[in-house]
């Protein structure tokens, strides 16, 4: 077997085995849909962790790892006892839970870190290890974690559904796209081998998944998400943020000299290569609902 195929067989075994706990946990709604929270925190936790390991590799400082994650683990607390403490009666505890008090963990942590850095850190490094601590928290955490807020929308499943049907459908038709009609070069100095053909591949095929998607909810779940002009603009935006989510990652990952996040998915990578598309789609996508009135 060569080590290509030995990698293909891993990442179909390693979806096989990861995809339907995942989704589990998504749909879960018993003891106080407790599974969302899981998952918001798995993900962004494990993807900050990668995040920070990366920065540390470059040699110019270190985030602050534990007091990050801490303010990561906090933030996605918040989230969920403001999308679910209605629904479960927590109402006597919510008037804390807003807007303010996730500014007031980045203060703190602000605070925390500063603090540290003074008393136990070289003030060479002062400005990298500072700025990537706070960062990883803006960039993975709190965009992800709207996943929490979305499961909370009325109809919140099917949005989270078809939303990852969409980036699985870009990731996978861009790269065959990619491969058996790629001859033009996008350029791009993170990712000079994608091809227009790939991103345009992986685009048709998100807007006719969502299209597809969309009338199928309709017809078997009497359920009427999008209009059709409004489901092909979507497709084509979720698109657009979920490459942009890849190569950011990339960006990051080429700078620090890496092929992959971490090794924590056999044949996938870390937890980040898997779920970078999904970094800003989620926030984007969920405020969209809210205007429109969902």
């Amino acid at each position: 077997m060569t080590s290509r195929t030995w990698d293909t067989f891993q990442r179909i075994i390693s979806a096989l085995i990861a995809l339907p706990v995942y989704f589990f946990l998504i749909f879960f709604d018993q003891y106080y849909t407790l599974g969302i929270l899981l998952i918001s925190l798995a993900v962004t936790l494990s993807c900050l962790y990668e995040f920070y390991q990366i920065a540390s590799s470059k040699g110019g400082g270190t985030p602050f790892v534990i007091p990050g994650l801490a303010a990561g683990f906090v933030i996605n607390v918040i989230i969920y006892m403001f999308s679910f403490g209605r629904v479960y009666g927590f109402e006597r505890y919510l008037a804390i839970f807003d807007v303010r008090i996730v500014l007031a963990v980045f203060v703190f942590l602000g605070v925390i870190i500063s603090a540290l850095h003074i008393v136990i850190r070289p003030l060479s490094d002062g400005i990298f290890s500072l700025a990537t601590t706070m960062f990883g928290i803006i960039f993975i955490v709190l965009p992800f974690s709207h996943i929490i807020l979305m499961k909370a929308l009325p109809d919140g499943i099917y949005y989270i559904f078809i939303l990852h049907l969409v980036i699985m459908f870009n990731d996978t038709f861009a790269y065959f796209g990619g491969v058996f009609f790629g001859t033009h070069k996008t350029g791009f100095p993170v990712s000079p081998n994608k091809s227009w053909e790939g991103y345009f591949s992986g685009m048709l095929f998100s807007t006719v998944v969502i299209i597809v998607a969309n009338e199928a909810f309709q017809i078997f779940f009497d359920r009427h998400l999008f209009s059709l002009p409004e489901a092909i603009l979507l497709g084509m935006l979720l698109s657009l943020l979920g490459n942009i989510g890849d190569l950011v990652e990339s960006a990051i990952k080429r700078d620090a000299d890496i092929k992959d996040s971490g090794r924590i998915i056999p044949g996938h990578g870390g937890m980040w290569d898997v779920f970078d598309a999904l970094i800003f789609v989620f926030p984007v996508f969920y405020y969209y609902l809210k205007l429109k009135g969902v």
